[in-house]
């Protein structure tokens, strides 16, 4: 890694402006690392130094500072001078042993008890605390619901004018409800609210509408639903649950690939096509404590099982087997941006929540006031980013094939190709 690399690491900007100048070595005592940790003192407020380390395996970080951001300041600096070589080869202090300690401890499974009576105990307990469970969250969509009707009676400019310590209020009430699902869309509210811009109004209408949607079904959603209302809530299923699911067998393309990062965890999405479903679906991969995620599949096709997870539409899967990937062939695209937004129909009935859809269309160009215009001469916008230029420069004006990731006001483009040609990742 280099120090633009470390500095990538930083959670926001403020983070690694602030590492940038504390990576000097006055700031630091007790540098050292090994093949496997970094460690070092750092002078702070108080009178004892920050101890800070750093597993080099997969970028985990422990500082004993007051920051809730991961990695912290004081994490990233510490990497700083590692990569410039101010960090000496060392054994490490007893309290970056024990760190590492509890590490591995974390990740050892214990033996289970699988006597008669231990298992038919731990079903119990399970049952009760599911139980124990559902009456939190349906506590929680209960106020949800209280404070949508105050919402509405209010306004929805009224809300321009909150303090952030009134969004919090709701967000940790959906916490403790233990309906994390319900405070992430909250977070997603307030973002839109504090964002501003001219369509804030309706974006923030729009979020509104889904969340009483969603507390409206949430006590008795029809079957159709139960699962995905049951996820939106902030239900979740494991890795290995999914893995146990039969498999879905296809030739599976890689094109469209998301990083996100909220300070505590790090999550990479790709959306993936299926040549023989015919459909899209995402692989997710999160990494916490400073950890990178990274992407949990190469760029390019391959045959394989994916392990469908119980709801979510395009659904979220899981890996299993699958041979290597190759270069990717072209996939079919939908000749109009009205095909591709009406194919867009059943997967919202499946999932009237989700705010990500690829989409994708034959023979774009891009027009003035970046928008993609389509054969038929319709427009959408899309997002100014690298792609968006890359796309520019690649194909020079002229007409392209594209795929790109629409949220209901936007497209943002993630892979593009010549007409009829194979489609290349380019955001």
């Amino acid at each position: 890694m280099d120090v633009d690399a470390v500095l990538a690491l930083a959670p926001d900007k403020q983070v690694a402006t602030s590492a940038a100048r504390l990576a000097a070595p006055g700031n630091w005592s007790a540098l050292g690392h090994d093949q496997h940790v970094l460690w070092g003192l750092c002078k702070g407020s108080g009178k004892k130094p920050y101890q800070v380390c750093v597993d080099l395996e997969d970028r985990g970080t422990k500082c004993t500072c007051p920051s809730r951001k991961f990695p912290c300041k004081h994490a990233v600096a510490v990497q700083v001078l590692h990569v410039r070589g101010g960090t000496s080869e060392a054994e490490p202090p007893e309290w970056v042993g024990e760190w590492l300690h509890k590490r591995e401890v974390r990740k050892t499974p214990k033996p289970l008890d699988d006597s008669p009576e231990a298992v038919e105990r731990r079903a119990a307990q399970r049952e009760k605390t599911a139980e124990a469970r559902d009456l939190a969250v349906q506590g929680g969509v209960a106020g949800l619901r209280e404070w949508l009707a105050d919402v509405a009676r209010r306004g929805i400019a009224e809300l321009a004018g909150r303090d952030r310590a009134w969004w919090e209020a709701i967000i940790r009430r959906m916490v403790d409800a233990q309906a994390p699902g319900l405070a992430n869309a909250l977070e997603d509210l307030a973002a839109v609210v504090f964002s501003g811009g001219v369509n804030w109004a309706e974006r923030a209408a729009d979020r509104i509408g889904g969340l009483h949607l969603l507390a409206t079904l949430a006590a008795n959603p029809p079957p159709e639903l139960a699962d995905v209302v049951r996820m939106r809530l902030g239900y979740t299923s494991t890795e290995q649950e999914a893995l146990a699911q039969p498999a879905w067998t296809d030739r599976w393309v890689v094109l469209l690939r998301k990083d996100e990062d909220d300070g505590r965890v790090r999550t990479t999405r790709q959306w993936v096509w299926g040549r023989e479903r015919r459909e899209w679906v995402t692989v997710v991969r999160h990494a916490a404590g400073g950890a990178i995620a990274g992407p949990a599949l190469p760029n390019g096709e391959f045959m394989g099982n994916l392990h469908p997870y119980p709801a979510g539409a395009p659904r979220r899967m899981a890996v299993g087997e699958r041979e290597p990937s190759v270069k990717a062939q072209p996939i079919e695209l939908s000749a109009t941006w009205t095909d591709a937004l009406a194919g867009l129909e059943p997967l919202l009935r499946k999932d009237p929540w989700q705010r990500l859809h690829p989409l994708a269309c034959r023979e774009i160009r891009l027009g003035e006031g970046l928008v993609a215009v389509d054969a038929d001469g319709r427009a959408l916008p899309v997002v100014d980013d690298v792609a968006a230029d890359r796309a520019l420069a690649i194909h020079g004006g002229q007409p392209f094939d594209a795929v790109g990731l629409w949220d209901g006001w936007s497209v943002r483009i993630g892979a593009a190709a010549a007409p009829g040609g194979a489609l290349e990742v380019i955001s």
